[in-house]
């Protein structure tokens, strides 16, 4: 398969994406289980043992890690962190010059369930790469070592592992260095890519994780257009604010629409720069003349499209003491023909531009739940007290 990429000239040129690897020399890995029970030892060589290219080997007890690191290469490295919480720091520092291209896993069922555990054991720079007690989770893992290809022309912007092809290397780097942060020093190894270092992919004021999200939006099948990216552009967003008005009779307002649509809830866009309550209140005041209180929502709803997406609230409010008395909207303008309180009954037959009116007042009617305002603010207000 034939993957075009621009070279830094504005040019677009062929690099080889090896997805099937046929004409790869497929690698293999040899897995060192160290310290591991007995039940533990056999779990996780029950499902390596499916791999023909996966070598398996024990070392007992854990304190000769360093000694058999030493005297052989290995690719993976289990231990048991139940027994062993510093073997990561041991088992790196024992890999010398291979200590970054060793891929460590802590299998325990303590270090697994507890965050604090999790996060100790995988820090940078000397942590393990993954914390599990899932012997299938472990299979994955070594098996997308395992069918790495050998005779890639790329090499790992962190470890300095070469002989990867471009949906080779789009699979280490998360499983090996999903830890290491970024600097302006990691290079991408793409031929001809646009994106060289990591100064040139964001601002020094930008996080400097840049790098891993580079590779996995601009590489790979995501590159290629076999999978989605991760959406980094904004998504074009029109809100919409539409209002349940019922006053203290009971009656809930309508707005004759313009067109001869007939009748629905006061409703509209929600301008630049305009809050959602704001906009809801300067609705109902320029669709039906009155002035209302927002006093809860009954709804919101996030509807995707294409290239944009549509939101829209639903409020419940009142009239205001004053805007009670307040004569609705009879002259019409561009917003509506004008305004009219109704009860459920005469809904009956009445023509609507839509079917919120007739499922949202009986609902309201009823007396059922509405959500307290709160549950639509800013990111920045504090939280709802109960």
């Amino acid at each position: 398969m034939l993957h075009k990429v621009k070279t830094l000239g504005g040019r677009t040129k062929s690099s080889k994406r090896s997805t099937s690897r046929s004409d790869a020399s497929v690698g293999s890995a040899s897995v060192l289980l160290v310290g591991s029970s007995v039940v533990h030892a056999q779990e996780l060589t029950t499902v390596l043992k499916s791999l023909s290219n996966c070598k398996v080997a024990t070392c007992e007890p854990a304190s000769n890690v360093g000694k058999t690191l030493n005297s052989d290469s290995f690719d993976v490295v289990v231990f048991d962190a139940d027994k062993d919480g510093d073997l990561a720091h041991t088992i790196r520092s024992a890999a010398g010059a291979r200590k970054d291209a060793v891929f460590v896993v802590v299998y325990a069922e303590k270090a697994a369930a507890l965050a604090t555990e999790r996060l100790k054991l995988s820090a940078p720079p000397t942590g393990a790469n993954m914390v599990t007690f899932d012997p299938d989770d472990v299979f994955k893992a070594v098996k997308l070592i395992c069918d790495r290809s050998q005779n890639g022309e790329l090499s790992c912007p962190y470890c300095a592992a070469s002989g990867f092809f471009e949906d080779d290397l789009w699979a280490h780097v998360p499983l090996f260095h999903i830890n290491s942060r970024s600097d302006a020093k990691v290079a991408c190894p793409v031929a001809g890519c646009e994106s060289k270092t990591q100064l040139e992919l964001a601002p020094p004021h930008r996080s400097r994780d840049n790098m891993h999200v580079h590779l996995r939006n601009e590489h790979g099948k995501p590159g290629a257009g076999e999978a989605p990216k991760e959406a980094r552009a904004p998504t074009p967003v029109w809100p919409f604010a539409l209002i349940v008005v019922r006053n203290r009779r009971g009656k809930f307002l309508l707005v004759q629409q313009f067109a001869a649509r007939g009748y629905w809830l006061p409703g509209d866009r929600v301008n630049p720069a305009e809050d959602l309550k704001s906009a809801a209140l300067r609705i109902v005041k320029e669709q039906a003349g009155i002035d209302i209180e927002l006093t809860g929502v009954l709804r919101v709803s996030y509807t995707p499209q294409n290239d944009f997406a549509r939101m829209r609230v639903i409020y419940v409010g009142r009239p205001t003491h004053d805007g009670e008395a307040q004569t609705l909207k009879t002259v019409p303008d561009y917003l509506s023909v004008g305004a009219v309180w109704v009860d459920v009954a005469e809904l009956e037959g009445l023509k609507t531009h839509g079917d919120e009116p007739r499922e949202w007042f009986p609902y309201v009617a009823r007396g059922a739940y509405v959500a307290p305002l709160e549950i639509m603010t800013s990111e920045s207000a504090p939280v709802m007290k109960l």
